[in-house]
């Protein structure tokens, strides 16, 4: 998994989209957001892709979740 830090203008609300996400989403994308968190898939994206792909990242953080619980 790739994390990538975004910041948005704060004047502007403006943000500089890295190089790696724009090659792999292209220039259209969809967000859907709630509270705590947005997803992001490129336009066009079959949804059944997006939940495989959004199952992988839940398992991925929970096992980070793991891994920091048995620093504790």
């Amino acid at each position: 998994m790739v994390e990538f830090k975004i910041k948005v203008n704060k004047q502007q609300r403006l943000t500089y989209i890295p190089k790696a996400i724009v090659d792999a989403m292209g220039l259209e994308f969809n967000l859907v957001a709630n509270r705590a968190a947005i997803i992001m898939y490129p336009k066009n994206t079959n949804l059944k892709d997006v939940c495989k792909s959004l199952e992988i990242l839940l398992r991925d953080f929970e096992h980070a979740v793991e891994m920091e619980a048995a620093k504790e």
